[in-house]
């Protein structure tokens, strides 16, 4: 399915305009309706989504062309418009929820679904007050929770209308989605996600002239494997504590959130750091509870943007762009997991470890372009476990690595160490074969040490 966003208009809501796409005519009083009529001759599937700035209908030159050009049908919503300027007590319900008000817009019963955003500007005497970074994640949310919902394959931007601080949102908050899109996304797919700008020529006397929609123009992000925030604190219940906080203060799901990051970081940090046994031996959390914590921040996020729609809440953009980045990682690390079955084993085979991290074709670090990985981690493997003069020695039973290996003076586990032989501390690394098997495992004993190992790299 494509979805298509545009920023909602009021001046000349009833014009229809002569719209060319391909040649061809679609008449629509906007552009977006008519890229929608346009997919749907192409039988794909598609969504027009208006988002409109609280203030647009704060003009009485509009109302006034809409009153002399309105069909009857529509009085409803001119008298609620009148009404709404001229009216302190109209104004005051119409802050509450405008949504009401903007559900009788022409346009919002064409489009498949609307939104109401936060303006910038004075009018009719009303100050409304926002910020560029307000808008594009109020844009943002919106998308993440429609794409929950209901999962769209390409995303169009359609920058027809609107003043210029809405469409640059617009654009970011795609460009942003596109990059959260990617992080959850590492799996190769048929169709990859496209996120498309669009945009019809400047309509200056839309009764007459055609407007030719430009609508292949694909916005481009770079994704790299990096978590945007490290944990504060060694341990799985403190380590994203504060930064919790910072995004929903003292809200009821705040432990479930830090739990996310928390376990996020750790096998973000085993993958980074090469240090594949660690991804078999610890559980991490499914799908549906990392989508979970990303309702949670739409659901807190929504809540706060409609409190005062006067005035956009104070939000740290950078802390929820960082929030929302590291859960779709996660995620998307996750979904990686469930396809190559990595999961705990009480013994893990040591050639489920090749198979999905050091042979060169099947390679999990090939999507995530850790390159250098692969060969160290095959030279590791080679050192501490198949050269014959090792693997000769390994019993039916498991052992300590150390029994096998030139004695070390420490028998503590060093995180130097740890670290530099991609996780087969010997130490902490037990061995055991049976037939041509090798399993490794390690020391529960020492299972909260790795933790502090990885949480602090």
């Amino acid at each position: 399915m494509n979805l298509i966003y545009q920023i909602g208009r009021f001046d000349g809501v009833f014009n229809e305009v002569n719209f060319s796409i391909d040649q061809k005519k679609y008449p629509a009083p906007l552009s977006s309706f008519a890229l929608k009529n346009y997919f749907l001759e192409k039988e794909k599937s598609s969504k027009v989504i208006l988002l409109f700035p609280v203030s647009l209908l704060f003009n009485r030159s509009a109302l006034q062309r809409i009153k002399e050009q309105a069909p009857k049908e529509v009085s409803e919503f001119k008298t609620l418009v009148q009404a709404l300027l001229d009216s302190g007590d109209k104004r005051e319900e119409f802050f509450k929820n405008p949504k009401i008000f903007y559900s009788k817009h022409p346009h919002s019963l064409l489009a498949d679904s609307f939104g109401v955003i936060h303006s910038v500007g004075s009018y009719e005497g009303i100050n409304f007050k926002s910020s560029l970074e307000n808008l594009i994640l109020e844009i943002f949310v919106d998308m993440v929770m429609r794409y929950l919902k209901e999962p769209f394959e390409s995303l169009y931007l359609d920058i027809s209308s609107g003043h210029n601080i809405y469409v640059s949102a617009l654009i970011e908050a795609g460009r942003l989605f596109l990059t959260f899109y990617k992080l959850q996304n590492f799996l190769p797919k048929d169709r990859p996600f496209k996120v498309f700008i669009t945009f019809s020529e400047p309509i200056v006397n839309p009764t007459e002239q055609v407007y030719h929609i430009q609508k292949d123009f694909s916005l481009e992000v770079k994704t790299f494997f990096s978590y945007p925030e490290r944990p504060e604190a060694y341990s799985f219940e403190y380590a994203f504590r504060r930064f919790v906080k910072t995004l929903v203060g003292k809200s009821e799901f705040r432990d479930f959130l830090n739990s996310l990051f928390a376990k996020g970081y750790f096998f973000y940090s085993a993958i980074k750091n090469n240090t594949p046994l660690v991804l078999y031996t610890w559980d991490y959390h499914s799908e549906e509870e990392i989508k979970e914590g990303l309702k949670l921040l739409c659901y807190f996020l929504a809540k706060e943007f409609q409190k005062n729609y006067l005035e956009s809440p104070e939000i740290n953009f950078e802390t929820f762009r960082k929030a929302f980045l590291m859960l779709a990682l996660y995620l998307g690390l996750v979904r990686i997991f469930k396809v190559r079955d990595i999961r705990i084993k009480e013994e893990v085979p040591l050639s489920d470890i090749m198979v999905n991290f050091s042979k060169e074709e099947t390679t999990i670090y090939n999507l995530l372009e850790l390159s250098t990985n692969r060969p160290y981690l095959s030279q590791e493997i080679k050192n501490n476990f198949l050269k014959e003069e090792i693997k000769e020695k390994f019993t039916s039973d498991f052992q300590p690595l150390r029994s096998f290996l030139p004695i070390e003076k420490s028998d503590q586990v060093e995180p130097r160490n740890f670290i530099a032989h991609c996780g087969f501390e010997r130490n902490c690394v037990e061995v055991k074969k049976e037939g041509d098997e090798i399993y490794l495992r390690y020391r529960k004993e020492l299972l909260k040490r790795i933790e502090e190992i990885l949480l602090k790299n």
